[in-house]
């Protein structure tokens, strides 16, 4: 079923299931993030597991998934949606990921501003502040966006109750995967 035949109800709840898989999926690699951190600093014995620093991974997840659903709304990119999946995909993925990127810093620096720091001060937290980092960053993003936009995609060109089947229901292996000739 198309997005034209739902109800709202439909949609909301389309949106809804989508927008929780998107920020689980960052979730699990944000916190993924500040484990590992935990660990280095830790074995530096300069820290200890901070729970708080999980919970904000997971508040970074729920906004940054918001974002992703607005940043899916934007008709950029719509001329390469008819080409080969590798070009929307790394489009997109690339697109998302600046978005986010742009987004944490915008964070970083109101974060900053209330602590009484300065952007530079606020930004050295973003992997030491460089340019350098931030660009690592941003590669970092793009690598981790880039299985989530397939799905989308994926989802786009085969339809997303097909998508989903795949994934989620048993096959038939005696029936042959894709199209058949008629």
């Amino acid at each position: 079923m198309g997005t034209r035949g739902r109800t709202l109800g439909q949609k909301a709840v389309h949106e809804l299931k989508e927008f929780f898989f998107i920020a689980l999926y960052l979730w699990v690699f944000f916190g993924m993030f500040v484990l590992y951190k935990s660990i280095i600093l830790a074995e530096q014995g300069k820290h200890q597991v901070d729970l708080v620093a999980h919970g904000v991974a997971l508040v970074n997840a729920l906004a940054l998934g918001k974002i992703m659903l607005v940043g899916k709304a934007i008709p950029l990119g719509r001329r390469v949606d008819q080409a080969p999946l590798f070009y929307p995909i790394l489009l997109k993925s690339g697109f998302f990921a600046v978005v986010l990127l742009c987004f944490k810093i915008l964070e970083d620096a109101i974060m900053g501003y209330f602590r009484g720091k300065s952007l530079s001060d606020s930004l050295s937290d973003l992997g030491g502040g460089g340019i350098e980092a931030i660009l690592i960053l941003t590669v970092i993003l793009f690598v981790i966006l880039i299985p989530v936009t397939a799905v989308g995609e994926l989802g786009r060109v085969l339809g997303e109750r097909e998508l989903v089947d795949l994934f989620l229901r048993p096959r038939d292996s005696s029936k042959p995967i894709g199209p058949q000739p008629v």
